[in-house]
């Protein structure tokens, strides 16, 4: 092989290597910018979803707080509320106000009322359907014309402790929303648990735990709160996931309340 032939040899050598070396450098140039573009969009999405985050958050205190205030001005609107359970079914007749005007100072020996001083707005069952023969009777709303005549009542009912319609004990309460109903159900059943332990407890107003922690009397806003305590006593609690929720925005936002505070 002559040097001309090697020459030309090397030569086409030389010209594939570049073509490679030209299409690898496309490639790469393609590559870097495809990354390139990969990156900003990561970066947009991390902003869009830091900003949706942040809204969100936003979106759900402000429904966790306009809930609390609708529930607060359900329960409002229920203070001439009391709830009346397990009377019989059919026990009223036709005419629910008149058989609950008669039926208060009948049960409440105490009662300083006459059923002339018991005016009753409206009465009416549960509206759920009717039970079954065996089944616990609906229980029985009445809104009273006068907010003190209902806590006479209620405060009687209590102070009686037992209070029975022939030989059926019934039970007073005041006319709680579902919401709270459901709150103060959970208290209650770590009070009656609490209690079995002869642990002293009760539910306040609105759906807080009072109880004995060692040798000093606590109050629990929540079930949540008391958390530690029941767990350590090995007490079963019911907890909500919206419970759980409510209680990380109410924490997030405590803290972030605390940041603010130490930056300035």
């Amino acid at each position: 092989m002559d040097v001309k032939e090697l020459k030309g040899q090397s030569q086409e050598s030389f010209t594939r290597l570049e073509t490679s070396v030209e299409g690898l450098s496309t490639q790469l140039t393609k590559l870097e910018k495809r990354v390139v573009d990969a990156e900003e969009r990561i970066t947009a999405t991390e902003e869009t979803t830091a900003a949706h985050r942040k809204a969100i958050g936003f979106l759900l205190q402000r429904e966790a707080e306009l809930v609390e205030r609708c529930e607060d001005l359900q329960n409002r609107a229920r203070r001439q509320n009391l709830r009346l359970y397990q009377v019989p079914e059919g026990s009223e007749g036709r005419d629910m106000v008149t058989f609950i005007k008669k039926l208060l100072p009948t049960v409440l020996t105490e009662l300083p009322l006459k059923e002339g001083d018991i005016r009753i707005d409206r009465a009416h069952r549960a509206l759920m359907p009717k039970p079954k023969e065996n089944d616990p009777p609906r229980s029985i709303g009445i809104r009273f014309a006068d907010y003190t005549v209902k806590e006479r009542i209620l405060q009687q009912a209590w102070k009686q402790r037992t209070v029975k319609m022939g030989e059926r004990q019934i039970y007073f309460d005041n006319d709680y929303s579902s919401e709270l109903q459901r709150k103060r159900a959970q208290v209650r059943y770590v009070v009656k648990q609490l209690k079995q332990k002869s642990i002293k407890a009760k539910c306040l107003y609105p759906a807080r735990l009072r109880m004995m922690v060692g040798s000093e009397e606590k109050t629990f806003q929540t079930v949540m709160d008391a958390a530690p305590v029941l767990q350590d006593l090995n007490i079963q609690f019911r907890v909500d996931e919206r419970d759980k929720v409510e209680r990380e925005l109410k924490e997030n936002n405590q803290l972030k309340a605390l940041q603010c505070s130490v930056a300035m």
